[in-house]
């Protein structure tokens, strides 16, 4: 992948996208300091009318004696006297043995494109400005979660960095219209930026870049990464060294297909055998002819006839993340509250930056907060459990608890988020139509009790799983109307 390399896809959530997939999403945190810059604006001021006739007179005639002056005006000696002082005032206009004549201030107020004068006032301001340390482009300070924290750094350059206070300069002239205008909802396009007199570096701070990866259908394991949902192409422009540290980034994503692919795959055969049946033969699942599938699929929903749902991309993205929460809530639309369970699981995969992004707190959330309604306030929310195997890190902060089961107890690339009674959604990580590449998230959503069931059974064998005290029965499950 190019180091510059950053997709142009127009929108990160557009289902009706038949060109590419999504198969990644991360958030990362970008370094940002804060500085105080104390500068100066000059405006074009306002003078009287008659001041600025009198000043293009000096100009076409200098020396021009007062009387002549007068004369030209028509003044009495008084406003005469009025009209001098406010000119000599204001330093433009000298007086010497009954003669008017510019001064050097004066003179320079004279351009060759324009016979009025271009009269400023000169103002000094100060501004707390955020820049982050890799473009030195502007960056606003944003509320941070906890989950936050355990978010990838991207890397400064040692060298770029030593020159961060020679560098704000010349970014603060660059983006000094666009600073003004968002921070003065009554900006005058008249004020120009003078000069900037100083430059005092104060707090850090990280800000969040969201990352959508994504790949060509024809071609799945060759992610690029696409931020359009942080910022426009323009904008990108002039952030090049981000866009070359997110390529970076999401090239260190790329993994070896594993020998053992299939047993990997199994899985879902394991699981859910009817969906997967088509995909049966004697040598193991055609996953290739199962991804083709998935891809082709739109809009596809539960049913009663159709209770098991294909998935292809994250858990976590916004069109997974639908389909799920509608499933829950078809299985616990008329559930009594011993059927919902106390605890669910998310069984992580050990890929590489797995589950960094908001998106997975925010998904915790939304299953906790849906079931927390049908419990009512006397019962304890739903306990969030991440499993994991040992020596693995992960996103922790976005759970209750944490569960560690023993290495290769189940294939590395397989993730499970299990509703116990409810529902379950499997994904398997792996790279597809490549031996090396990026991995593709493949799997189903179901609310079919015997796949729930086999899911269960599953993650009782590696670990502690805590079921509900009653299954739903078919009745209580909200289908849609045919």
């Amino acid at each position: 992948m190019s180091k510059d390399s950053v997709s142009s896809h127009n929108n990160t959530d557009q289902d009706d996208d038949m060109s590419s997939i999504e198969i990644g999403l991360y958030d990362v945190l970008l370094p940002c300091r804060r500085y105080r810059v104390t500068f100066k604006v000059a405006e074009v001021g306002k003078v009287s009318l008659t001041t600025e006739f009198l000043l293009r007179l000096i100009h076409t005639v200098d020396g021009m004696p007062e009387t002549a002056v007068a004369k030209f005006f028509s003044f009495e000696p008084q406003e005469m006297t009025y009209l001098l002082n406010d000119a000599v005032s204001l330093g433009f206009i000298s007086r010497s043995a009954g003669r008017l004549w510019l001064t050097t201030a004066g003179r320079q107020l004279f351009v060759p494109w324009d016979e009025a004068p271009q009269i400023y006032n000169v103002d000094t301001r100060t501004m707390n400005v955020g820049f982050d340390m890799l473009s030195f482009s502007p960056e606003d300070k944003t509320w941070m979660e906890h989950f936050d924290n355990r978010l990838p750094e991207l890397p400064i350059d040692p060298l770029i960095a030593r020159t961060a206070k020679e560098q704000i300069p010349i970014s603060f002239k660059h983006h000094f219209n666009d600073l003004t205008s968002r921070r003065h909802t009554r900006y005058d396009a008249r004020k120009t930026l003078y000069s900037i007199d100083e430059v005092v570096p104060t707090e850090r701070y990280t800000a969040i870049v969201p990352i959508v990866v994504k790949s060509m259908r024809t071609n799945p394991a060759q992610g690029e990464p696409s931020l359009l949902v942080w910022r426009s192409e323009e904008q990108l422009e002039d952030r090049r060294p981000i866009t070359s540290a997110i390529a970076n980034f999401v090239d260190e994503l790329r993994m070896d297909l594993p020998t053992d692919a299939n047993l990997h795959y199994k899985i879902l055969a394991d699981l859910a055998p009817d969906l997967m049946q088509d995909y049966l033969g004697k040598d193991g699942i055609s996953i290739e002819r199962f991804y083709r599938d998935t891809a082709l699929l739109k809009g596809a929903g539960f049913r009663r006839n159709r209770r098991t749902v294909p998935i292809l991309g994250p858990l976590i993205s916004a069109k997974t993340t639908r389909l799920l929460l509608d499933g829950l809530s078809r299985t616990s639309a008329n559930s009594q509250i011993d059927c919902i369970p106390k605890k669910f699981y998310w069984r992580a995969p050990s890929n590489r930056h797995w589950g960094l992004s908001r998106s997975l707190p925010k998904l915790c959330e939304g299953i906790t907060d849906y079931l927390a309604t049908k419990m009512g306030e006397d019962i304890p929310r739903l306990v969030s459990v991440l499993i994991r195997e040992e020596r693995t890190r992960g996103p922790e902060r976005a759970f209750s608890e944490v569960q560690e089961t023993s290495p290769n107890s189940l294939p590395s690339s397989l993730e499970i988020i299990l509703i116990p009674g409810l529902l379950v959604a499997v994904a398997v990580h792996l790279p597809i139509q490549a031996i090396n590449g990026h991995a593709v998230p493949l799997g189903f959503i179901s609310i079919e009790d015997n796949v729930v069931t086999k899911a269960e059974k599953l993650l009782k064998e590696v670990t502690v799983i805590e079921l509900p005290k009653e299954r739903i029965t078919d009745d209580m499950i909200d289908f849609p109307e045919l």
